[in-house]
């Protein structure tokens, strides 16, 4: 056999029906990937989002056609007929009247349960594997319809046989994915979607014909690996023939979610070990009496993890504070972290986070802000400044870490984290139980992202109003992610959630300001969610029934796209790939794009938490922040290229030194080259200006 021959045959000819439904899914998928999102894609972004749907729609195809091909051969069985020995009209009657079948009844499961919001999770999931498996059978259908007619065309006719060799599956879904590109761009240009602008349209073709490719690759080797799971079960249980080969396929997509799972746990390692790297920058303990890490502070600097020495380390000053605000500080603002090397055991924690309190005083100032960071351990720098500002330093700000990890990465420890916040707020309420209320400070809370999930869901089956009995003043969450328990019953309810009107959902201070006036003296509790941040739209709701934001064409929010369609799997990755580009900033320059609330903050920090500002004030204060934020910035860059160049210059500097030498250490040498370095650059500039 030619290397040609085969080669076409690999393309579909000398495939099994499952494997040929699945070339033509996986291929055919290629194109609608390429619909534009809630954030700006890249061509790198494109290729992963492509071949991540790609993979798994082969991989899902071919265990489901396979399990349709097995049930066919069972009720072939049953009729007494052999399928190695049947004829091609059998076959094709069997084939083709199979998955009609399965189409039909599978069709009926998912109209039978229709979606709605608060559904359970596995009623959603069965009705999309109904609806899913209903078009897997249809396609099935219509393959082995083509197949079988060509089959009994070429027995009464042989000189048509040369049609039993053409590839039909894989050339058939590159087509169809080549005429969805088309169409995407097309209606992307008519209704303005940008995000896809980036998406190079030769490369999207590029990458188009290589992911056909890799979907060849990928089902060599899943056929291989099936083959063999098969053939071994075989061996041990010959009576299972019919469904080896479908348990062969699982077995092999089972495989393939564990070799997931293992990268995945990987990254989560290293991704860890950065979270507690000391940067440069922030190498020195705090000098202030209150914060924690600090000279008194009963938690050690070296267990803050990276963002709690940052968080720390970047305390407002009395002077900062005078010089924006043009009043006098009326305090040095506290800021407490307790990082989970802090302590292994959850209790501990809390209670180095309540003697931490108790130990700066925190109960008698003016603002007492309890904040969740997000899995890394973040605090926003510009709702911590804000407060500080607005504030004259009259504040304290208490957080504790539950994760390492950046947030998509922490969702398994949203529980942990639920509870750890539950128990500081039970150690503070209980705390502001004991004060007479004329000398209890304003409690406010704070969460971003993930955050904003650990800290609602402490009232998850709750009400509005029992945050109200917990003495919450006010509360401000950035980005609150849809699996939110409490938000969602929110969203859902709100006249039984929050019957007082005390809690919104905006996307920018502009639509507050727009409120009346007597609604924003009454609202308390803000949940700020960009139409196109990604954060609060991002879960497995994706996959069982089409979000609101993804409605008509003209309903839609501005920065949802129009021309896109939901497609449950589709728009779940696309919408997860999105997530890795809502957090893109730049220092010192606020947005209002995506996961970045910057812009906002400031002003929604005066009017929520009730600390009055002038508008001098305000302007003034927004200017510090951004610089501030760059200065920040570019010292943790300056710090961290100085690091390098140390470092490099040990190196070299160890063949220079004589071994027997031990006088000189590679600092002085350092403090000699930098003082060199400065005396030449001196000189040139007092040449320049000679």
């Amino acid at each position: 056999m030619s290397f040609l021959t085969r080669a076409i045959g690999a393309l579909g000819p000398n495939r099994t029906l499952a494997e040929r439904v699945a070339l033509f899914a996986a291929a055919a998928a290629v194109g609608p990937s390429f619909e534009p999102g809630l954030q700006p894609r890249k061509t790198l972004d494109q290729a992963i989002a492509t071949g991540v749907i790609s993979a798994t729609t082969l991989s899902l195809v071919t265990a489901t056609q396979s399990s349709i091909d097995a049930l066919g051969s069972s009720l072939m069985r049953t009729r007494g007929v052999d399928r190695s020995n049947a004829t091609s009209a059998t076959k094709l009657l069997f084939n083709v009247g199979t998955n009609l079948a399965v189409a039909g009844i599978t069709e009926t499961m998912a109209r039978l349960l229709p979606p709605h919001e608060d559904e359970l999770l596995r009623r959603g999931l069965a009705r999309v594997a109904a609806q899913r498996s209903s078009r897997v059978a249809l396609a099935g259908a219509g393959l082995s319809a083509i197949i079988g007619t060509a089959d009994l065309l070429a027995q009464k006719n042989p000189r048509l046989r040369w049609t039993l060799g053409v590839p039909l599956a894989l050339p058939a879904g590159i087509a169809a994915s080549a005429f969805e590109i088309h169409r995407v761009h097309q209606n992307a240009k008519k209704y303005n979607d940008t995000t896809i602008s980036k998406v190079s349209t030769r490369n999207s073709v590029g990458i188009a014909l290589g992911v056909g490719a890799g979907v060849l690759a990928m089902q060599a080797g899943e056929r291989v690996l099936a083959s063999q799971v098969s053939k071994s079960l075989l061996r041990v249980a010959p009576d299972y023939n019919e469904i080896a080969n479908p348990i062969g396929h699982f077995v092999a997509l089972g495989i393939l979610g564990g070799a997931l799972t293992a990268g995945y746990e990987y990254a989560t390692r290293r991704v860890e070990q950065g979270g507690a790297a000391v940067e440069p920058a922030y190498e020195n303990p705090p000098t202030s009496h209150f914060v924690s890490g600090g000279p008194e502070s009963l938690i050690p600097f070296a267990t803050l993890s990276r963002e709690g020495r940052r968080f720390t380390n970047m305390v407002l000053t009395r002077d900062e504070i005078e010089n924006v605000m043009g009043l006098p500080a009326k305090s040095d603002p506290i800021r407490l972290f307790v990082g989970l090397d802090s302590s292994s055991v959850i209790e501990e924690r809390v209670e180095l986070l309540i003697d931490e309190l108790v130990r700066t005083n925190a109960f008698d100032r003016e603002v007492l802000c309890f904040a969740s960071p997000t899995g890394s351990g973040y605090i926003n720098y510009v709702l911590a400044e804000a407060l500080e500002y607005l504030s004259l330093g009259d504040s304290a700000i208490a957080t504790i870490q539950y994760s390492l990890l950046p947030s998509p990465m922490s969702l398994n420890r949203t529980g942990l984290a639920v509870e750890q916040n539950r128990a500081v707020m039970y150690g503070i309420t209980g705390y502001l139980r004991g004060l007479a209320p004329e000398k209890r400070p304003k409690f406010v809370l704070f969460g971003e992202s993930l955050g904003a999930l650990t800290m609602q869901d402490i009232w998850q089956h709750r009400t509005v109003e029992a945050m109200e009995r917990d003495f919450i003043h006010s509360s401000i969450f950035l980005g609150t992610p849809s699996a939110t328990e409490f938000a969602k019953a929110w969203r859902l309810d709100r006249e039984k959630m929050d019957p007082q009107g005390l809690m919104i959902e905006l996307d920018n201070f502009g639509q507050f300001a727009d409120l009346p006036e007597v609604q924003r003296n009454n609202l308390r509790h803000l949940l700020l969610s960009h139409y196109d941040d990604p954060i609060p739209k991002f879960g497995t709701n994706l996959l069982l029934r089409q979000p609101w934001w993804l409605g008509p064409i003209n309903e839609r929010p501005q920065g949802v796209p129009k021309s896109s369609k939901w497609r449950p799997g589709t728009t779940f990755v696309l919408t997860g790939v999105d997530l890795i580009n809502a957090m893109e900033v730049i220092p010192g320059i606020f947005g209002r794009r995506g996961h970045d609330y910057r812009e906002d903050i400031a002003r929604f920090v005066s009017e929520i938490y009730d600390l009055p500002v002038t508008p001098e004030q305000l302007a003034k204060m927004e200017e510090a922040l951004r610089n501030r934020e760059l200065k920040w910035a570019q010292r943790r860059v300056v710090t961290e290229q100085v690091e390098r160049a140390k470092e490099a210059l040990t190196r070299e500097m160890k063949s220079w030194i004589p071994t027997d030498d031990s006088t000189i250490g590679s600092d002085d040498i350092w403090k000699q080259l930098v003082a060199s370095a400065q005396a030449d650059i001196d000189a040139g500039e007092a040449l320049k200006q000679a």
